[in-house]
């Protein structure tokens, strides 16, 4: 596959600041008509750019994965610079206050909700300085919408229906002003679509034209024709009209060939990071979208599947060269419940171990999958990377049907980014809007609700330890910790959720999410047909392991008294090695030991009873992650040493996985304590990582191995697995030679990365890990 050309635009350093002022200056606009007016603004002011070789027309819009460059907010603006955007100089304090207010939408004071009381933020941080809990509630990217539908219909046609609804609508109607306001907003949207589709056509077509006259002149030129610049011209000038001639289609129309579909889909995936950035806003079930016109195509001789293969590997390209976690999700189930595989599915994933870098792929799974699938997808999990990974459909088709979603609409799902699930197209899922540690929890729980290292009192009185005399009580006591935060994460989440369907509306992602349009609202004012909340719980590991060592040691054993282990907890086992090693002996999660799972699987029913309980200020539920991320780490520092035998600031284990490097007995006996978890109640999805060491999948068998390791986990009822096939001696190679070795990818917390361009405490929570050789 040859590209060539800079895979960066040239990215206006003013122009973010340009377009945000001119979508504030339109006299009259609500905020929700400010929001999407920046999108055609963005587009308009955008330097485009088509580079050599590439059959795909677009960039993203923004640089970096996190938010808009606001050139404006660090810098003097060269007169030159605003002369190019048509911007009179003068203007620029203007221009400049109107990117800061655009920007800082969500970091304002909270007109829709006040300011918090204190008392309701005792124990409340953010993901990166958490104590016991995070709140969100305000939620962007992380988002799968309906490019199904631009490919169907096209922007255009969305506009008409959406002018139809203001020309038809009954004005005295008491909804009416409100879904006037989101429809006007919608139809900016659609002129962006269209308008990025007609620049790139122009461009195109000028570029096309450019090479005609190059064409022309080199059959004038003997030293032309001798070197085969003509034909290499006449290759470059079939791929501009193409270009032109499909950017002239779509987006604005409906796609009629499998180019035209992949070419509309990735210009209507650039208006989504132009919205709210690149960062987790994801492609989803790429091959049920594109089956029907590679069908088509192929049928009619107009693609092979080789060319079929190739337009994949270059898609893969574009997402890779911004940010590695868009997410695909291939096969799964239908709406009727039989199996979705097809002939996309399979190029996907050739295309996938093609072009060998990380990116972030998923495949849906059930007993019932094709075991030839399976074995392909085990193949690459084999080359490294940890993808794809895997979703257990008879898992998280009934944990989300229970929840709500229609039976047919649930066999829809989708994974956002990491895990979080949402059904493309139809719903409003806030993934990751809150964030949960049992295991501060039951450090409070041990304390009568103190912070032992800060003394401060952050969760209710709920006994002295010294006093408890079974564990049973203890755990009675950890529930109450657990119901007085979780309490205040749902409170959390509902201000973010009142302040946002005031200040961040997100009408692009309405204009793709069903009933947005025909309800008139915003999908954050509860526009999409399914709106949910997900939170995730972290520590289910540790906390199991710590009541399985104190059951044990002190109320069954009484090896070790209360108040010895909370003087070794205070002083993070300094001075009382002895015990920490008492309790590094205890049973633990992830061996297999059904007394261990089962206080694991618990704490996580009674968290996720306790969510069901809850509702939103849009009446919204709340589904549960079972999924860290990466925030075992960052909720690790802020939590002391606890009765696993870990020390104070050290990482909690990753989502569902074993504390690292505790599961030494095998990769079936972290499947059985896995499989006794509740992953068919987690509607958010669960997660666990893991590690294989190279030699359990080495051929001649090695593939077979694998295949019937994933087999079984589904069987068992596993919910989610990913993959690592690593060493530790090959991970110390790398940090200690990250330019010569480091260039290797690993499964890192719910995505892949360059183990060199991981963090060191990343690096050392993946070199942790068990690495299973049976």
């Amino acid at each position: 596959m040859k590209r060539g050309g800079s895979f960066i635009p040239d990215f206006h350093p003013f122009a973010h600041d340009v377009a945000a002022w001119r979508a504030m200056k339109q006299e009259g606009s609500s905020v929700v008509q400010m929001r999407a007016a920046f999108l055609p603004e963005e587009v308009k002011a955008a330097t485009i750019r088509i580079y050599p070789h590439w059959r795909l027309a677009g960039e993203h819009l923004i640089p970096g994965q996190w938010g808009h460059s606001f050139g404006l907010m660090k810098d003097n603006p060269p007169v030159e610079r605003l002369a190019e955007l048509g911007v009179d100089p003068k203007q620029a304090p203007e221009i400049k206050e109107a990117a800061s207010r655009f920007v800082q939408r969500g970091n304002s004071p909270l007109q829709a909700v006040g300011r918090a009381e204190a008392a309701n933020q005792v124990g409340v941080g953010n993901w990166s300085s958490a104590s016991v809990v995070w709140a969100g509630g305000w939620v962007e990217n992380h988002s799968i919408r309906d490019y199904a539908k631009v490919l169907r219909v096209g922007f255009a046609a969305m506009a008409k229906d959406v002018e139809s609804r203001l020309a038809e609508g009954d004005i005295a109607d008491p909804d009416f002003v409100r879904k006037e306001n989101f429809w006007r907003a919608a139809l900016s949207c659609c002129q962006a679509g269209v308008e990025l589709g007609r620049r790139y056509a122009e461009l195109a077509r000028r570029m096309a034209e450019d090479c005609r006259l190059q064409i022309a002149n080199c059959r004038l030129n003997s030293d032309c024709k001798e070197n085969g610049n003509g034909e290499e011209n006449s290759e470059e000038l079939r791929r501009l009209v193409r270009m032109a001639e499909a950017c002239e289609q779509v987006p604005a129309k409906p796609a009629r060939t499998i180019f035209e579909a992949v070419q509309s889909l990735w210009l209507a995936h650039i208006l989504t990071g132009g919205e709210d950035c690149i960062n987790a806003n994801s492609i989803g079930r790429l091959d049920q979208i594109l089956q029907p016109y590679y069908q088509a195509d192929l049928a009619a001789g107009r693609v092979t599947r080789a060319e079929a293969v190739e337009l994949m590997e270059e898609l893969a390209c574009k997402l890779y060269l911004d940010y590695e976690v868009q997410a695909i999700t291939l096969a799964g189930l239908n709406a009727d419940g039989s199996q979705a595989a097809n002939e996309m599915t399979d190029i996907i994933l050739e295309a996938t171990g093609n072009v060998g870098f990380v990116r972030d792929l998923s495949v849906r799974l059930s007993p019932q999958s094709d075991p030839k699938l399976i074995r392909r997808c085990a193949e690459l999990v084999i080359k490294g990377g940890g993808i794809p990974f895997f979703f257990n459909d008879d898992c998280f088709v009934k944990a989300m049907s229970d929840r709500g979603i229609a039976l047919e609409d649930a066999r829809g799902y989708s994974p956002i980014g990491c895990i979080e699930l949402t059904i493309p197209g139809k719903a409003n899922p806030h993934a990751v809007s809150g964030w949960f540690s049992a295991a501060k929890c039951l450090e409070l729980a041990l304390f009568n609700g103190k912070d032992p290292r800060t003394v401060e009192q952050l969760g209710p009185s709920t006994g002295e330890f010294e006093s408890f005399t079974d564990c049973d009580q203890l755990e009675q006591a950890l529930r109450r910790q657990m119901e007085h935060f979780a309490k205040k994460m749902v409170y959390g989440i509902n201000r973010g959720e009142l302040s946002q369907r005031e200040r961040g509306p997100l009408p692009y992602w309405s204009l793709l999410t069903d009933d947005c349009i025909a309800r008139g609202r915003d999908i954050t004012d509860g526009g999409a047909v399914y709106y949910y909340h997900s939170v995730c719980f972290l520590g289910t590991a540790n906390v199991a392991d710590s009541l399985t060592a104190i059951r044990r040691l002190v109320f069954e054993g009484r090896r070790i008294a209360p108040a010895q282990l909370l003087q070794a907890l205070r002083s993070n086992f300094d001075g009382f090695e002895p015990i920490r090693q008492m309790l590094l002996g205890a049973p633990k999660y992830g061996n297999g030991v059904a007394e261990v799972d089962e206080i694991a699987a618990r704490q996580n029913n009674w968290f996720i009873d306790t969510m069901d309980g809850f509702r939103s200020t849009l009446g919204g539920r709340f589904f549960v992650h079972l999924f860290s991320f990466r925030c075992n780490i960052e909720f690790g520092r802020s939590l002391g040493a606890t009765p696993d035998g870990r020390r104070a600031g050290e990482p909690l284990a990753y989502s569902l996985s074993a504390q690292q490097g505790r599961d030494q007995k095998g990769v079936s006996a972290m499947m059985q304590s896995l499989a006794r978890l509740p992953h068919s109640r987690a509607g958010g999805a669960t997660a666990a990582i893991i590690d294989l060491d190279p030699k359990l999948v080495a051929p001649p068998d090695g593939a077979a191995r694998l295949t019937q390791i994933i087999q079984a986990a589904l069987a068992m009822g596993v919910g989610q697995l990913q993959f690592n096939v690593t060493t530790v001696e090959r991970l110390r190679q790398a940090q200690q030679d990250p330019e010569k070795y480091g260039n290797i990818p690993v499964r890192v917390a719910g995505y892949s990365q360059m183990f060199k361009l991981l963090e060191p405490d990343l690096q050392e929570m993946v070199i942790a890990r068990t690495k299973h050789q049976t």
